[in-house]
């Protein structure tokens, strides 16, 4: 082993702790890793830079485009509500068909789009016909991962193995090549779903009000300042309020008309309204306090909850992968200024954190809940930073006609899928045509997209180029061979299933994929057989992280809202992940040899 390959696998072996343990942004170690290559002379430039203009890159960043234009239309929000009508089935048929639905959209646009729709329909449609919204999210996340998995633009992962395929020489895989060996593995998770899985999903997903659900007893109050107040002519910083947990200032209306989130700096005047949360004893003891008198109090639990007429909306906002708040604490992600919302209380992964709230780091799939302006309301409801997942009247999203915009999929696969233009091509011609008919509104997306997979690639890719420069590819592929001590490419298949997919459990799919892909395919050459069984193995195992809820972003995004634990993917999420082994072992052989 030389020294450049102990680099490299150093490198990597970083990569992987910093992608589990989540010390850094995903995106943020991948670019690390970028610029480690390169300074380190381990790729050139050119290979350094690659990503950014990789063939992958460029056609998932048509398709994102594609996929919100979809979103924005109005067209999957349409299918969604069809769907409710399956609900007057019976359940299990009722299930299997919003899983084939489901699949069925996800093998054409991002299977995270076609979740965060259903996940507002799903909560809304849970209380009325009975069933418990646990029983449907992780059907509703396995039916997507699958359908991803079932066509080459289906998921980025897809996408970036045929490029890395692509580069070695071994040419592109069709669009629905494989789809074959992907509609087997739909069937038999629907077949596991219906008649096993959905019995193990605990009715985990309590129908309660969202102040009882967040567990808050605190009071939401209007409090006015007095002259002879020892407040007065100090700063917010000054106040109890930044040195007591158990009392928060969230608004300041001054006497002049102007309304203000209060900052440390904010002075508190005379005639100062204060907007205040705290515990009923905070509040028995600023009724004691000179100089402070209640405008009114309202009892969250009974009146601010319940109230239409109320002058603030309570509601619950789950935190999308592409937020502008991730990673940032609620001191620096300024809610309270940038979306003019108020968070009372956040929900992560079961666990509601009830004291101060600035000092907690916002994750994906947390779920906040806010105090909005019902003069705000409408705006804050089309943020492409939340979903809210409270049951409104669904307002006018629509910027395009939807039926342009199905048009324009349609045409896309179709271009694709004949071999008429490349899948990149079309894709980019799908993205303009999106936005020329106005189906999208191209600034919107750009907010909307997930910027972070780009830079991910961006950074990763050159890593695979870093494995070929040093030959650390062959020497894993060699160990691979030795280890199994064996050319039958049953064994192969298997360990490389096996292990690929436990991989993708714990960090990114597509960083799997850019690892293990040339590995599979050295391991290819070096027995000499053929690589593309190999190459689907990775696809399909890379894609199927149903046992832990972080290694696929549909999981992540129904934890909170199903009121998961993580077990429940462990168990549920493990034995499909054993049947998916055994049958892609049993398949995939099948098919090619």
């Amino acid at each position: 082993m030389t020294f450049e390959m102990i680099l490299v696998f150093g490198i990597i072996f970083l990569a992987i702790i910093f992608f589990v343990t989540e010390w850094l942004p995903v995106d943020v170690v991948s670019f690390g890793i970028m610029v480690t290559l390169l300074v380190t002379g381990l790729v050139t430039p050119q290979q350094g830079i690659m990503g950014f203009g990789n063939q992958a890159t460029i056609t998932i960043l048509g398709l994102m485009i594609v996929g919100i234009g979809l979103e924005q239309s109005g067209a999957i929000t349409l299918l969604g509500q069809q769907v409710q009508r399956l609900f007057a089935l019976p359940v299990w048929l009722a299930i299997t068909l919003m899983m084939l639905i489901v699949a069925f959209v996800s093998a054409f646009i991002s299977s995270t789009a076609v979740v965060i729709v259903f996940l507002r329909i799903f909560i809304d449609i849970a209380p009325k016909i009975d069933i418990n919204l646990s029983k449907l999210l992780i059907p509703l996340s396995f039916s997507a991962i699958i359908g991803g998995s079932c066509s080459l633009m289906g998921t980025s992962t897809n996408l970036i193995v045929n490029s890395i395929a692509s580069s070695q020489g071994l040419g592109d895989l069709g669009i629905f090549e494989f789809s074959g060996i992907g509609v087997l593995f739909l069937i038999t998770t629907i077949i596991y779903m219906i008649v096993v899985g959905i019995r193990l999903i605990p009715a985990r997903a309590k129908q309660i009000g969202m102040v009882d659900e967040f567990k808050l007893q605190d009071y939401l109050t209007l409090l006015e300042v007095g002259p002879e107040s020892g407040m007065v002519g100090k700063t917010v910083a000054e106040t109890n309020f930044k040195k007591d947990d158990h009392i928060e200032l969230l608004k300041i209306y001054h006497q002049t008309g102007q309304e203000r989130f209060p900052t440390d700096n904010e002075i508190i005047r005379p005639g100062d309204q204060l907007l205040v949360k705290g515990n009923l004893e905070k509040m028995k003891s600023i009724y004691n306090s000179r100089g402070l008198e209640f405008v009114h109090q309202k009892n969250i639990s009974k009146n601010l909850a319940s109230q239409e007429d109320s002058e603030q909306i309570l509601c619950k906002a789950l935190v999308l992968p592409n937020s502008r708040v991730v990673g940032s604490n609620f001191r620096t992600a300024q809610i309270k200024s940038k979306f003019q919302a108020i968070p009372l209380a956040i929900q992560r992964k079961r666990k509601v954190v009830r004291r101060r709230l600035h000092r907690i780091k916002i994750e994906v799939g947390d779920i906040l809940l806010v105090s909005v302006n019902k003069a705000d309301f409408q705006r804050f409801y089309k943020l492409p930073d939340f979903l809210v997942l409270q049951e409104f009247e669904e307002f006018d999203k629509n910027i395009g006609n939807k039926w342009v915009a199905i048009s324009i999929l349609i045409g896309l696969v179709l271009l694709a899928a004949f071999g008429v233009l490349p899948i990149m091509i079309s894709a980019l011609a799908g993205a303009f045509a999106m936005a020329i008919t106005r189906c999208v509104d191209i600034q919107k997306a750009y907010r909307e997209m997930n910027w972070g997979i780009i830079f991910l690639l961006a950074g990763m890719i050159p890593l695979g180029s870093a494995m070929s420069n040093t030959g650390a590819d062959t020497y894993l592929a060699n160990q691979f061979i030795q280890l199994l001590g064996d050319e039958n490419p049953t064994f192969f298949i298997s360990a490389l299933f096996i292990f690929t997919m436990l991989m993708s459990g714990f960090i990114s799919n597509n960083a799997t994929a850019i690892l293990i892909t040339p590995i599979a395919i050295s391991i290819a050459v070096k027995s000499g057989i053929d690589p593309k069984p190999f190459i689907l193995t990775v696809m399909f195992a890379a894609n199927m992280s149903f046992f832990t809820p972080i290694g696929y972003q549909t999981n992540t995004l129904i934890l909170s809202p199903g009121n998961y634990k993580f077990r429940d993917f462990l168990f549920v999420g493990g034995i499909l992940t054993i049947i998916c082994w055994i049958l892609a072992t049993l398949v995939i052989l099948w098919f090619y040899f």
